[in-house]
């Protein structure tokens, strides 16, 4: 999984980062909760850990900003030194899935981590991928519908695969120019719209299917299950 951290305390960060990294996640990370906003629209992480108190700002406040603003369904723990009854229920309130207080223990931090990924139905990787009827053939890059292969363009094809194997989640317009172009372009992002748009209507992805890639207003895409 790619797991993104909020937290401003560098030996924290530092510790848990190699926690995860050991188990094979893949970890990024942001000290401010500006940054950490930024961070989750270009990432688009699989499951996000957030500390409470930040020089900018709260934990609580990135949370409903990513409930709000980006209609955000990533699993969400906090970790954070506050444990009173309020905090914590704020927190589920507000759409947080877990809540650990600090000192962190490990084994613990694992364990609730991979319980959450599991209920979201993440797979570190998937050769073929099924969703409706459609079929998405990671290892030989071949997309069938209805069982008859589609004929994609390979730009295309890589924004058809970030939206299934990204299934549920919030892609920003930048994420997909990076993934799908190079780290390096500069196009214009109304080129993704175009290529969205061509995939939509190749795969026939509509309410009738029952799935569609829903435009969150001013972030991207979305690919989800009526």
């Amino acid at each position: 999984m790619k797991i993104a951290i909020l937290e401003d305390d560098p030996a924290q960060a530092e510790l848990v980062k190699v926690w995860l990294e050991d188990e094979g996640h893949t970890v990024v990370h942001a000290e401010r909760c500006d940054k950490f906003i930024t961070l989750y629209s270009k990432e688009s992480p699989d499951l996000l850990i957030l500390d409470w108190q930040l020089p900018d700002s709260t934990g609580l406040e990135v949370l409903k900003t990513l409930k709000t603003q980006y209609d955000s369904k990533v699993p969400i723990i906090f970790c954070t030194q506050r444990n009173t009854e309020t905090d914590i229920v704020n927190a589920l309130k507000y759409g947080a899935d877990d809540f650990l207080t600090k000192p962190l223990r490990q084994a613990e931090l694992l364990a609730r981590l991979m319980a959450l990924g599991r209920r979201a139905g993440i797979e570190n990787s998937r050769a073929l991928i099924e969703l409706g009827p459609i079929q998405l053939d990671i290892e030989h890059e071949r997309i069938y519908l209805d069982g008859e292969p589609v004929k994609l363009t390979r730009k295309d094809f890589l924004v058809a695969k970030c939206l299934i194997t990204n299934f549920g989640k919030v892609l920003s317009r930048e994420y997909l120019l990076k993934q799908v172009w190079g780290l390096d372009t500069e196009l214009d992002t109304r080129t993704v719209d175009v290529h969205v748009s061509r995939v939509r209507r190749s795969l026939k992805i509509s309410p009738e299917m029952g799935y569609l890639i829903k435009t969150i207003y001013l972030h991207g895409y979305r690919l989800e299950k009526v």
